[in-house]
């Protein structure tokens, strides 16, 4: 059981104008008693999105890489298979796995290989390889990056598919879809201490700025995590955030904002 408290929800499609189908969804978490969200369809198809701070960053189903600038997507030059922006800047990995860190407008080639990366902790950098070998840059690396020869990366041992910081914590998602949380993470210790197995079975987690966490399961349903607190940062249960059969295969949060990818690469924002 990933939890007992579940959503409920409400979904509304129109046609406006004849050109542009608009769902506007409702969801009462919780039965009501914790909180709602209004979440809406937008314009635009996707395989992966990624958010910090105000600042949004995505790719399409072909690579390109594009950031949100009010309404609109903008087009960011460059091809890659995974992007990331948090306090560390904004990264990404290549289709060949190259790292790359946005210096002065254009992407640079960091040192490393990675198949997905994660800026969104307290200015260090973490992701995995081709392998689910788990690495980390500590605060100083990040920050100086600036060039090939750069980061330094530690080796964090056990195996990851996925891997997420947020400003205390990193979680991640081993081969076979279990999760765990690695505890104390700090901006001079990225490696923290060790890994909490945490219940349920995933595709990937995603670290909030806030601290909050969602994830995608086995049966590409999203679930956040409640209950988290500096006392008990795995949190106590999953709550589903139920979309009426809808499967989704990313999902991020930022600043009360949640962005949410389905699998034909369809956006859906909820504030």
């Amino acid at each position: 059981m990933l939890g007992h408290c579940t959503s409920a929800g409400l979904s509304v499609c129109v046609t406006h104008h004849k050109t542009m189908r608009v769902c506007i969804f409702l969801l009462l978490l919780c039965a009501g008693a914790s909180w709602a969200l209004i979440c809406r369809q937008v314009a635009g198809r996707m395989k992966q999105i990624d958010t910090s701070n105000g600042q949004v960053f995505a790719v399409d189903l072909r690579g390109n890489v594009f950031t949100r600038r009010g309404e609109v997507w903008a087009r960011v030059p460059g091809n890659l298979g995974h992007v990331t922006v948090g306090a560390a800047g904004v990264w990404g990995v290549g289709r060949d796995q190259k790292v790359y860190k946005l210096v002065d407008g254009s992407w640079a080639i960091m040192a490393g290989l990675l198949k997905q990366i994660d800026g969104g902790g307290n200015q260090i950098i973490a992701g995995v390889n081709a392998g689910n070998n788990v690495f980390c840059s500590n605060k100083r690396d990040t920050v100086r990056a600036a060039h090939f020869f750069t980061p330094v990366y530690k080796h964090i041992r056990g195996k990851m598919k996925y891997y997420s910081c947020g400003s205390h914590t990193c979680w991640g998602v081993n081969p076979s879809g279990y999760i765990y949380c690695r505890l104390h993470v700090k901006p001079v210790f990225c490696l923290g201490s060790h890994w909490l197995r945490v219940n349920g079975r995933f595709r990937m987690v995603e670290v909030g700025t806030d601290g909050t966490v969602y994830a995608i399961d086995l049966h590409w349903r999203v679930f956040r995590r409640v209950g988290i607190s500096a006392a008990r940062p795995q949190g106590i249960r999953w709550v589903h955030l139920n979309f009426i059969g809808r499967r989704f295969r990313h999902v991020t949060a930022d600043l009360g904002t949640l962005w949410l990818v389905e699998l034909n690469g369809n956006l859906i924002r909820c504030q």
